[in-house]
């Protein structure tokens, strides 16, 4: 059987696109390993911080809320990077982008960034956030009314991503309207 060359270049194509995601895949493992390797540090510091505080009767501006709202801004992101490298996995083993569990993944991308939203203007909202001796993160206001910085970008892409995961049910939908009538 003798193959058109639109379709050999189109195969190439698709080659070279579940080699790129493949890739893509591991440069978000690897950018995932080397986050949390920094947020094990971080996090072991604001703790040995907070207990160097409590046993000197030094008065520290960190507290346990501040950790725990740390570590969960932390653990969104693992969550978000996860998601990404399995969407990315799935193109590189050749899956169409079209399928429920898709829209699944991206609908559980845009709840991770509103989550992520919520808990960045919770950190935001409170001024002293992680402000410890070996590492300086967030502010200090010096002033009586302080501004808080709200990041509308994260509430924004999630509405943008929940959009998407409507266009691509509806080429679910159309799939399986074709497949139907073939």
């Amino acid at each position: 059987m003798m193959l058109d060359p639109d379709e050999i270049e189109a195969r190439k194509s698709l080659l070279k696109l579940k080699v790129l995601c493949k890739r893509i895949s591991v440069v978000l493992i690897i950018a995932l390993a080397i986050l949390c390797v920094c947020w094990v540090f971080a996090i072991s510091s604001m703790v040995i911080s907070q207990i160097n505080a409590e046993t000197v009767n030094v008065r520290n501006d960190l507290n346990t809320l501040n950790i725990v709202m740390y570590l969960v801004h932390a653990m969104i992101i693992v969550a978000l990077f996860s998601v990404f490298i399995r969407i990315f996995f799935g193109a590189a083993r050749g899956e169409s982008p079209f399928t429920m569990n898709q829209v699944r993944r991206l609908r559980i991308i845009s709840a991770l960034l509103l989550a992520y939203a919520l808990v960045d203007l919770g950190i935001s909202c409170n001024n002293t956030l992680i402000q410890f001796d070996l590492m300086n993160y967030g502010y200090v206001s010096t002033s009586d009314s302080a501004i808080v910085p709200l990041n509308l970008g994260p509430f924004l892409a999630a509405a943008i991503v929940f959009a998407f995961s409507f266009v691509f049910k509806y080429g679910v939908l159309l799939q399986e309207f074709s497949d139907e009538t073939l």
